[in-house]
């Protein structure tokens, strides 16, 4: 009876410390979560792994895009990190920052880094994913479940 009481805590314990890895804006106002209207979708390719409420960061460097440039700029950001059977799917805050589908070429692009067994590194040629972008971007998120994200998308590579 002891020990399916310390299972329990130890459970608890665990969903409560995850919980707790989200970031504030996902607590308070659900930003960075995943859409009500693309969640149904999602779900109906299929998902593989799914984390919503990530913190991360954003590198670029010797980033030029029209009207943009920058040699190297870092910006924190709240978003959610989606592989389905069909797609790689990441936004930070409400805006689209990696969309390709397993299929496509360009998959095998996205380089993925395991940096210790809660983050992850993803980073790609700007130009892959727009004919007028140059330079390299690199986005560092913070998730339990990186090993997961990180066995996944290697596998397309």
């Amino acid at each position: 009876m002891e020990a399916e009481a310390g299972k329990n805590n130890r459970e608890i314990e665990s969903r409560r410390s995850y919980s707790l890895r989200k970031t504030l804006l996902y607590r308070l106002f659900k930003i960075g979560g995943i859409p009500k209207k693309l969640r149904p979708v999602l779900e109906s390719e299929g998902i593989v792994v799914c984390d919503e409420g990530i913190g991360g960061w954003a590198y670029t460097k010797e980033f030029r895009a029209p009207g943009k440039r920058f040699l190297h700029r870092i910006t924190g950001f709240s978003g959610f990190l989606v592989i389905t059977h069909k797609r790689v799917i990441a936004y930070a805050y409400w805006k689209p920052v990696i969309n390709v589908q397993v299929d496509d070429p360009r998959v095998s692009e996205i380089k993925s880094k395991l940096v210790d067994p809660e983050h992850l590194e993803l980073s790609l040629e700007s130009s892959m994913f727009s004919a007028d972008w140059r330079g390299r971007i690199l986005f560092r998120l913070n998730t339990p479940k990186a090993r997961e994200f990180h066995s996944a998308i290697s596998g397309f590579g």
